[in-house]
C-alpha cells in the first residue's frame, strides 16, 4: 500500500503527541494566538530547528486544517514508518494484545480504536485492505494521541493477515455480535489478536473461518450489535483484565 509522505493533524492532544514522542517528525506548525502559551515548547523547538510556524486566527486555522474542531493547532507532520518483519519479529517475543480491523472505513471510529489501542498497551494494529481513512486529520484528533502511541502494520489481503499472525505466534480471535463463544468464559491467549470488523456487516465469513476462535460480547440482544469502538474496548479490556492482575 502506498503511503502519503506527509499528512496534514489537527488537534491538541494528537499534535502534542507527534511532537513528545518524534518531534522529528514536524514539518510545519499552524496555531492560534490563544495556543501560543500552551504551546511554547513547540514555538521554540521551531524557532531552534529553523522550521516554519504561522500565528493564525481561528477563521485562518479552519480553512488551513479543514476541520472546525481543531482545537487551535495544525501541524503538517512526517508520518511514521512502518514496522519491517524482524521489528514485527521482535515486538510479537513477548506476551501482548493485538488489533486487526477489517473494512473499518469510518476515521473516528478508527480514531476511537487507536485511543483504546493505546489505553489497554497493543502492540499494535493490522489493517486488512485499509482505505486510507486512518490517514486523516479526522482520524488523528479522535485517536487523541493513540495514533502516535501504537504502530500500525498495513495488510493487503486476509490471506496476508492469516500468515502473519501465524508466523510471529499470535492467536487470531475472530468477533461477532451473534456468535461464538462468550469473551467472558475461558483464558484468552497471551498473544491475542482480536480481529474487528465493520459496523453493520461484521466480519466477512472467510475471517471467520480464517481465525482460530469466534468470540462474542454477551449482552440483552435489544440492539443488533455495539459500535465497534466499543467493542474493541470491551475485547481488549477483558485481556488486559486477565493478564495484568
Amino acid at each position: 500500500m502506498s503511503k502519503k509522505a506527509e499528512l496534514k493533524i489537527h488537534g491538541f492532544n494528537a499534535c502534542l503527541a507527534v511532537f513528545k514522542r518524534r518531534p522529528e517528525g514536524l514539518v510545519r506548525v499552524y496555531l492560534t494566538e490563544a495556543r501560543m502559551k500552551t504551546l511554547s515548547d513547540v514555538v521554540r523547538f521551531c524557532v531552534k530547528n529553523r522550521l516554519a510556524y504561522h500565528v493564525s486566527s481561528p477563521a485562518e486555522l479552519e480553512k488551513i486544517s479543514g476541520a472546525v474542531h481543531n482545537e487551535g493547532v495544525c501541524f503538517v507532520i512526517k508520518l511514521p514508518p512502518f514496522p519491517d518483519a524482524r521489528e514485527l519479529t521482535k515486538m510479537a517475543s513477548q506476551p501482548g494484545q493485538w488489533l486487526a480491523i477489517e473494512d473499518v472505513g469510518n476515521p473516528h471510529n478508527l480514531g476511537a480504536i487507536m485511543r483504546t489501542a493505546a489505553h489497554f498497551g497493543a502492540k499494535g494494529v493490522f489493517l486488512v485492505a485499509p482505505k486510507g481513512s486512518w490517514e486523516t486529520g479526522a482520524y488523528y484528533r479522535t485517536a487523541e494521541g493513540g495514533a502516535e502511541a501504537v504502530p500500525v502494520i498495513p495488510v493487503e489481503t486476509l490471506p496476508e493477515l492469516v500468515e502473519l499472525t501465524a508466523e510471529l505466534g499470535l492467536t487470531l480471535y475472530a468477533t461477532s455480535g451473534n456468535q461464538g463463544a462468550s469473551l467472558y468464559q475461558g483464558k484468552l491467549n497471551d498473544k491475542a489478536v482480536f480481529f474487528m470488523g465493520a459496523e453493520g456487516p461484521g466480519l466477512s465469513v472467510e475471517a471467520l473461518k480464517s481465525s482460530t476462535k469466534t468470540l462474542r460480547i454477551p449482552g440483552t440482544d435489544l440492539v443488533e450489535s455495539l459500535n465497534v469502538s466499543a467493542a474493541t474496548a470491551l475485547f481488549m479490556g477483558e485481556w488486559y483484565r486477565q493478564h495484568n492482575k
